[in-house]
């Protein structure tokens, strides 16, 4: 096997992306995508640290995220093996990355952005 290991080599392969798939992407939630995300129930979070990235499913019976405004998602944190990796990178590198499903559909959307972690008293 042959491992590409410049851009020139990959790029040869793949092409430019059609204009459909350059236009998909935005910097803020338009409506259908906004629609997208409040209906998901499921998540996988990804996070990049220290040690290396982290994904970490999320889901909830109702919204897996709030939609707080077109730039800002609140994600709730669920107890789990109490690891807290992904929490520990997005305290020292904020960036993190949401792929967002739906049950049946064939579509998935990411969202790229930058995390900062609060504390909501119950």
């Amino acid at each position: 096997m042959e491992f590409i290991t410049s851009l020139p080599q990959l790029q040869a392969l793949y092409g430019t992306p059609g204009q459909a798939a350059q236009m998909k992407v935005m910097h803020h939630l338009v409506p259908t995508y906004r629609q997208f995300v409040e209906r998901s129930r499921f998540c996988v979070l990804t996070t990049v640290g220290p040690g290396g990235t982290d994904g970490t499913p999320r889901g909830d019976a109702g919204p897996v995220v709030t939609v707080l405004d077109d730039r800002t998602l609140a994600l709730p944190d669920w107890r789990g093996n109490d690891r807290i990796d992904s929490l520990t990178n997005i305290v020292v590198d904020g960036r993190v990355s949401l792929i967002f499903f739906i049950p049946g559909s064939t579509n998935a959307m990411r969202v790229n952005g930058t995390a900062r972690l609060g504390a909501v008293d119950v």
